[in-house]
């Protein structure tokens, strides 16, 4: 029996070692090729071996044909694309929309995401939502989008619009004269903050009483007004400044330029807290508050410092005294980024993990992982998704993105119309400002500018939560709806 046979044991057990050997070695290569693959390896046409990058591509709506160097890609958007390393035109085209276009970098090993492009209808369908008798002077959207407050020809009466209805309409909203001061009359309202409930939103109400201008703050309840509160007679007197910690409707910053002293108070505690002393302005991310203060300073100049709960604050730099002092705080990816500078100093600095940088050297410098540069910059602000830092002087842009640590600094052709002082985000990676009459929309880096609509610049832009409509005050004073998409796509 074969079994029995010695000499062909030893030839099975070899055979055997010889299978399992092949097999590891098919496996160990197969393992590599596709780790060598996804570091972005392979060969071109002349069977040299060359590492690709990745690219990511998505598009609103999705579907889009893509073109690299004006030839078609085997995928739609949303897809993904292994290009040797170089620089690529990248277009992206639908039916019934408009081209977006791009020059993008394509690096060995490396990963690019383009997950923002935004195809705006060739052909824009515009609705009359309202029309109103005179143009209204406020407008507020909520933090959600859904809802949209509009001042009216009345003083304390406002429209409510619930922008996640089919058919958009306004209900009223009227405030009662027993939570706005005595003997009064309204000149004016101002957004400071929409609370995260998208319940509450903090106004500051101007005001005239016999012949003397005055100002207070109004915390407006959208569902129940009539439990809407006077923080002013709350607090025990009038700020010149309020943010809302953490965007919570109950906690508050308070900032008294009188005493240039900045407090803490809430509605269980309405009782100012003073918190830091010699301050000339203030903002606010969570339990993490930068100012200015010239306190320390060197003649003629003003020091931007942080402070985080009951910590000693630090200063972040020294910049020339000014009026205008610029900062803003953004939490990105589980880190702290700040953007601060003067329009005296025409930069801002943009930071990463300041606090984290000081305690771990506390007697080094902290250094910027961006210089944005402007003229004469007069704002400064983190895009809706916290991961674009933008600094602006008019129709001068510096931006830098932190997910790939580009920074872009350009110029439009298009002024803003006046009174607009800056462009305001429409999400995590577009601006848009009124320009020559029309809503103007743009990427972040400047690219692809689309002009939309008629509108008028005395009103914000209101998008819906899925980027479906947009709404905004026509030069005929009318509230009107445009569709972002075509018909067959909404």
């Amino acid at each position: 029996m074969d079994f029995f046979d010695p000499q062909k044991q030893k030839r099975h057990a070899i055979r055997l070692a010889v299978g399992y050997a092949l097999l590891g070695v098919v496996l160990v290569l197969a393992t590599t090729i596709l780790l060598y693959q996804a570091y972005g390896f392979g060969l071109d046409k002349d069977g040299r071996v060359i590492q690709n990058g990745l690219i990511f591509v998505s598009s609103h709506p999705s579907g889009a044909a893509i073109y690299i160097n004006g030839k078609k890609f085997k995928d739609t958007t949303n897809t993904r694309m292994n290009l040797p390393s170089g620089q690529y035109v990248m277009e992206l085209k639908r039916d019934g929309y408009r081209d977006w276009k791009r020059v993008v970098t394509s690096e060995g090993g490396t990963v690019e995401r383009f997950d923002y492009p935004f195809l705006f209808p060739s052909s824009l369908q515009t609705t009359e939502v309202k029309q109103y008798s005179l143009a209204p002077a406020f407008s507020a959207q909520s933090v959600d989008r859904r809802w949209l407050l509009v001042s009216t020809a009345e003083p304390n009466k406002f429209d409510l619009y619930d922008l996640s209805q089919k058919k958009v309409s306004a209900s009223a909203l009227v405030l009662s004269p027993e939570v706005l001061a005595a003997g009064t009359t309204t000149t004016g309202w101002q957004l400071v903050e929409w609370a995260k409930d998208n319940k509450h939103a903090l106004l500051r109400r101007s005001f005239d009483k016999a012949g003397t201008p005055g100002s207070e703050y109004i915390l407006v309840d959208r569902e129940n007004p009539d439990q809407s509160q006077n923080l002013s007679v709350v607090l025990g007197f009038t700020p010149t400044a309020i943010e809302l910690k953490s965007q919570t409707y109950d906690q508050y910053y308070l900032y008294d330029q009188a005493s240039s002293q900045v407090f803490t108070a809430s509605l269980k505690q309405p009782t100012p807290q003073p918190y830091i002393t010699g301050a000339l302005g203030f903002t606010s991310e969570g339990d993490v508050v930068v100012y200015a203060t010239a306190e320390g300073a060197e003649p003629g100049k003003v020091l931007i410092r942080i402070k985080e709960k009951d910590s000693q604050p630090f200063t972040v730099r020294q910049v020339a005294a000014n009026t205008n002092y610029l900062y803003d705080l953004a939490v990105y990816e589980n880190n702290l980024y700040l953007a601060a500078g003067a329009a005296s100093e025409n930069k801002v600095f943009v930071y990463k993990d300041p606090i984290g940088m000081f305690k771990r050297s506390p007697a080094d410098p902290l250094i910027p992982v961006q210089i944005l540069k402007v003229t004469a910059p007069t704002y400064v602000s983190f895009s809706a998704n916290k991961e674009i830092a933008l600094a602006e002087s008019a129709n001068q842009f510096s931006v830098y993105d932190a997910e790939t640590k580009h920074a872009y600094t350009y110029q439009t052709a298009q002024p803003l119309d006046a009174p607009q002082s800056h462009a305001t985000w429409m999400d995590g990676m577009h601006l848009t400002f009124t320009s020559g009459g029309r809503l103007t929309v743009l990427d972040f880096d400047g690219a692809n500018v689309q002009q939309l609509e008629a509108a008028s610049p005395n009103l914000l832009p209101a998008f819906d939560n899925n980027y479906h409509y947009v709404y905004v005050l026509s030069p005929g004073n009318a509230l009107t709806g445009t569709a972002l998409m075509t018909p067959a796509d909404l």
